[in-house]
């Protein structure tokens, strides 16, 4: 039987006998006639119950009604007086006048309302209340659409929905693993997989060509406001593709996604990972944020008598700088300096800027030359910022965006960047070269005869407003070519065959080219909604510590379990 929806209900329901179910969400005595809002998720309407004709047994049910109550209820729907219109929600214009109701459940002294703004640790341990506000009910609505829609595109594209092992392999890639002890053999751990990849890639192997998967991925690791230790990603590959290709596959899908939100989104720019870090210190970059861009003013200053910035230069740090329109009184500068330090700059610069005219505690020190760099380089008014440290695109990128937000220097809507090209290596902090996505990103170039160091990658991250919403690659395909990754990141023979060889016989029977993406659904959801943490679109997140307030996991187990695993916990 179909439910008859709520927010459905209006004057052209009048004088209809309905019935529906829900909770009570408020009550108001009038004296012989209360008032109450019945709601469930399709929406709210007002119920009049009327004791003055009904009876004892009527009155008294009807006083025993609390917030929260599931009741039944069946009336006449009728037009409210003018003066009780209420136009804020879809059925303000009409009431139910209940002939009879029954109350299914009770409940008990609310610690909260849903709806309520409580304290993280209360709206978790009663998510079950939380989840009935509508702010959270339409969160999870949301999330529906978001599936529904990806899953109907991808069929219509001939692409299969194929399930892929929660228990498998661990086979870290970056994060630490969530482990699962085997008890058929002991001293054996399964692991939950931290994305599908390598067994995507196996599938593509085996002739699927075309899957996609929304499925859930688990990561070990600190959380932030974008990170769960589990969390929903949109998952696809596809064999005999282009980046190209799956870029376009990809960008179809975002752009019905937004479009199922009211956004239409503009097409997206593409910009190499190199020009994302020299102009924006970031590999995923903001396009929204309306400040002067970053600039190298290395060479400038490399024989400056500004000796902050030339020794600087002498140890082979670069110096970048940015002009922020508008005027900064004393305290926002010294606020500006406060900021760079704190995110691990010795100090800051500042210049103003008027005209030909610049203005600083250390613009004295500076040549005619150098000034005349300067004015060339920020034609327009404001201050240049400048800060040199080993890293100081990506903290001057930082600053950077920092100042925007704080002066509203954002431009309403979505702005959208393809970032192409990242670099295939870097240096990990022990000086070992380590994968920039992962080891499994096919190389732009000859992964044989080129230096490792210089190689790009095929790679490309969707960012939109400086949040990546997801990223791919197109994949090594060749046994040959996979294991010289292996190599150059230093993994040996025996490491990579015991970790990866499934992947690599894979590869070695008649792998085709491929390539997939990943979009991070969450992310993507909170992005749609405008809301701060991935926490509003799942039912049930874990706190800061990785903790379930509601289900109090994770929690002790008996010994019994442990012995059947053939596990002993160490003394502390």
């Amino acid at each position: 039987m179909k439910a008859l929806s709520v927010n459905s209900i209006n004057t052209g329901y009048e004088r209809r006998e309905i019935e529906l179910s829900g909770w009570i969400d408020s009550i108001r005595d009038h004296g012989g006639v209360m008032f109450a809002d019945l709601r469930n998720r399709s929406g709210k309407i007002q119920l009049v119950f009327d004791a003055s004709n009904k009876g004892g047994d009527y009155s008294g049910a009807v006083a025993a009604l609390r917030a929260e109550f599931v009741v039944r209820v069946k009336g006449t729907v009728s037009k409210r007086p003018e003066d009780a219109v209420n136009k804020k929600i879809p059925t303000g214009e009409v009431e139910l006048k209940v002939m009879s109701f029954e109350i299914l459940n009770e409940a008990l002294p609310l610690p909260f309302y849903p709806g309520e703004k409580v304290g993280d640790e209360a709206a978790l341990k009663y998510r079950f209340l939380d989840l009935r506000g509508p702010d959270m009910m339409s969160n999870l609505e949301a999330v529906d659409r978001i599936m529904r829609i990806t899953r109907e595109y991808f069929a219509q594209l001939g692409f299969w929905d194929v399930p892929t092992p929660m228990l498998t392999k661990s086979t870290p890639e970056g994060a630490r693993d969530y482990l699962v002890p085997s008890r058929t053999k002991a001293g054996s751990f399964f692991a939950l997989p931290q994305s599908p990849q390598l067994f995507k890639q196996v599938l593509m192997a085996s002739g699927v060509e075309r899957y996609y998967q929304i499925t859930r991925c688990f990561r070990d690791e600190d959380l932030r406001a974008d990170r769960q230790p589990e969390f929903t990603q949109i998952d696809m590959e596809m064999s005999f593709a282009s980046s190209t290709d799956i870029m376009e596959t990809v960008w179809d899908l975002v752009e019905k996604i937004f479009a199922a939100f009211d956004h239409k989104l503009p097409q997206a720019l593409f910009m190499k990972f190199e020009e994302a870090m020299a102009s924006y210190g970031s590999d995923k970059p903001d396009l929204s944020l309306n400040i002067g861009l970053l600039s190298d003013i290395t060479e400038i200053f490399r024989k400056s008598e500004f000796k902050v910035f030339s020794s600087s230069v002498e140890k082979g740090n670069k110096i970048a700088a940015f002009l922020c329109a508008g005027d900064f009184s004393r305290k926002e500068l010294d606020d500006a300096v406060e900021d760079a330090k704190k995110l691990g700059a010795g100090g800051l610069v500042w210049i103003k800027k008027s005209g030909d005219e610049l203005k600083s505690p250390v613009v004295k020190i500076f040549s005619d030359e150098e000034k005349n760099a300067l004015r060339k380089k920020f034609p327009g008014d404001g201050v240049i910022f400048a800060g040199s440290t080993g890293d100081s695109f990506c903290l001057m990128g930082e600053l950077r965006k920092i100042f925007a937000l704080r002066r509203g220097m954002k431009k309403e809507g979505f702005f959208p960047v393809w970032v192409v090209e990242a670099p295939l290596f870097e240096k990990n902090a022990q000086g070992r070269l380590q994968a920039v996505h992962h080891p499994f990103t096919a190389p732009i170039g000859d992964i044989f005869a080129d230096d490792p160091r210089s190689l790009k990658s095929h790679s490309y991250d969707l960012v939109i407003n400086g949040e990546e919403i997801g990223g791919g690659s197109v994949r090594i395909h060749k046994a040959r070519e996979q294991i010289k990754v292996f190599e150059i990141m230093g993994i040996s023979e025996a490491e990579y065959r015991e970790k990866f060889g499934f992947l690599l016989d894979a590869l070695s029977y008649g792998c085709p080219p491929h390539g997939g993406f990943a979009l991070g659904m969450e992310r993507l959801a909170v992005k749609l909604l405008g809301l701060d943490s991935i926490r509003d679109v799942i039912a049930f997140p874990k706190t800061q510590n990785a903790f379930c307030p509601l289900t109090h996991a994770p929690d002790v187990v008996s010994e019994r379990q442990l012995r059947e695993l053939g596990l002993k916990l160490a003394d502390e």
